[in-house]
């Protein structure tokens, strides 16, 4: 089962390079299309500091920090003993991790390009290894850990 979690992990983060070389093999830096008109457009923009441009700059930094987080992962997997959900949210941070850090190290900041438009509200700049992120700490909370589990049954359950 860890191999399948390096498995899956490498999947998603070649899926996320491809795009990212097709972006920037295609498009011209702060190029957008429009896909929908008033609400999403790919728009081609390297963020060099993490969510939100915190951290501009920090590249370094950010390579380091990144590299930890794998490193603390990779120790986990091997420790843990592995459920599927745990295999799934292990992959997406995988992926989600290595295609950012990838990024840093090759162009000194991360290609971003999924651009909405709520309403009046332009939301940042992202990608696909972001959504990866994202699910897998949406996971990881979702689980909530053995206690948070004893507590989730606990409450809801009867």
């Amino acid at each position: 089962m860890k191999k399948k979690i390096y498995i899956y992990g490498s999947i998603l983060f070649l899926g996320d390079f491809l795009i990212k070389l097709l972006i920037k093999n295609t498009m011209n830096i702060l190029e957008s299309i429009t896909v929908i008109p008033n609400f999403f457009s790919i728009t081609y923009v390297i963020n060099d500091g993490a969510a939100f441009s915190i951290l501009k700059g920090k590249q370094i930094f950010l390579i380091l920090l990144a590299s930890i987080f794998l490193f603390f992962l990779i120790y986990s997997i091997k420790e843990e003993k592995l459920t599927k959900y745990k295999m799934i949210y292990y992959s997406f941070l995988i992926g989600g991790i290595f295609g950012n850090l990838v990024d840093r190290i090759i162009y000194n900041g991360v290609i971003d390009y999924l651009d909405f438009q709520i309403f009046i509200y332009d939301a940042p700049i992202f990608n696909l290894a972001d959504i990866f992120i994202f699910i897998g700490v949406v996971l990881i909370l979702l689980e909530g850990g053995e206690h948070g589990n004893r507590i989730f049954r606990k409450r809801y359950t009867n």
